[in-house]
């Protein structure tokens, strides 16, 4: 299958180029000049390279009609930690995909997946199925939600399917050492102090292999609308830096209730994964402990300077 997967320089978006072309599909991977290549570097060979800004809409028309994807993957989008909740960015991605969208449906591609937050729904539910309430509470939520319908309504009028994968917690390797699990083990590995809230808040953490495989197998299944791309089980934060002092040796450096909770933060998030598991045959890979023993053997020997 030809599939396009935006964003392949990412977190995210390098793991589903890097699955799909492991099972010999043709991937079409649009990047601009000067990105980082360093989380794909070894599968570089082995995909098709277009250059391209994709907030140039007529340089996105031009490319999808010339490379005809018959299906698209779509994590793109401004992601970096602290701004991206508030950021006009997020607008302007909005924008992008719609034109994306637009173009793959003119081109005839056949499926498009998106991919969402669970941030979008009223998180304060607990365990969120699909059709939990929207309840966006950041411009970042806002705009996927929004996306979330009119792209559905875009593929109802073109043909084109459409599936809305909704990611909750992530970890792995290549994780931006500003996020939680990276945090924490570059400050254990390098013999900082890991300071954290009281962590009691429960969480559904995924390794970022096994989030590429839920929207892999969401391409390759006949799923359509709100797609909840996780583990489907709740564990404490706590629990999860416990598991990281342990498999670093460094757990006197833990200090739980030294920061504040965020404002508002839900004492539960979990994903109801029915619809993945049965639609698809999808399940992870990886346990949590063996997703972050993997995930701390990539740090070891790396540059573990305190995170700008």
């Amino acid at each position: 299958m030809r599939v396009l997967v935006t964003g392949a320089t990412g977190f995210i978006g390098s793991q589903v180029a890097r699955q799909l072309a492991a099972t010999g599909d043709h991937v079409i991977v649009p990047f601009r000049a000067g990105d980082d290549t360093s989380r794909i570097a070894d599968v570089l060979p082995s995909l098709d390279v277009r250059a391209l800004d994709l907030t140039d809409a007529g340089a996105v028309a031009a490319m999808v009609a010339e490379a005809r994807p018959e299906a698209c993957v779509h994590p793109a989008w401004y992601a970096e930690p602290g701004k991206y909740l508030a950021s006009r960015e997020n607008l302007r991605m909005v924008d992008a995909t719609h034109r994306l969208a637009e173009a793959l449906a003119d081109a005839g591609c056949r499926r498009f997946v998106g991919v969402g937050t669970n941030a979008e729904l009223d998180t304060d539910v607990g365990v969120l199925a699909e059709d939990a309430p929207p309840l966006p509470r950041s411009l970042y939520a806002a705009c996927k939600l929004g996306l979330s319908y009119s792209l559905a309504e875009l593929g109802a009028l073109t043909g084109m399917e459409f599936a809305w994968a909704r990611i909750f917690y992530l970890y792995g390797p290549h994780e931006d050492p500003r996020r939680l699990g990276s945090s924490v083990i570059r400050s254990l590995l390098a013999g900082r102090e890991a300071r954290c809230s009281d962590g009691l808040q429960e969480r559904d953490f995924l390794h970022v292999a096994d989030v590429a495989g839920g929207l892999v197998a969401t391409l390759r299944s006949g799923l359509t609308g709100p797609v909840h791309v996780g583990a489907g089980e709740g564990v404490s934060v706590r629990a999860l830096v416990e598991t990281l002092g342990d498999l670093t040796g460094r757990s006197d450096l833990l200090r739980f209730g030294v920061l504040p909770r965020p404002a508002g933060d839900p004492a539960r998030v979990v994903a109801d994964t029915t619809k993945l598991r049965t639609g698809s045959g999808w399940s992870p890979r990886y346990t949590l402990r063996e997703g972050l023993a993997d995930t701390v053997a990539w740090w070891r020997g790396r540059e573990l300077s305190p995170p700008a």
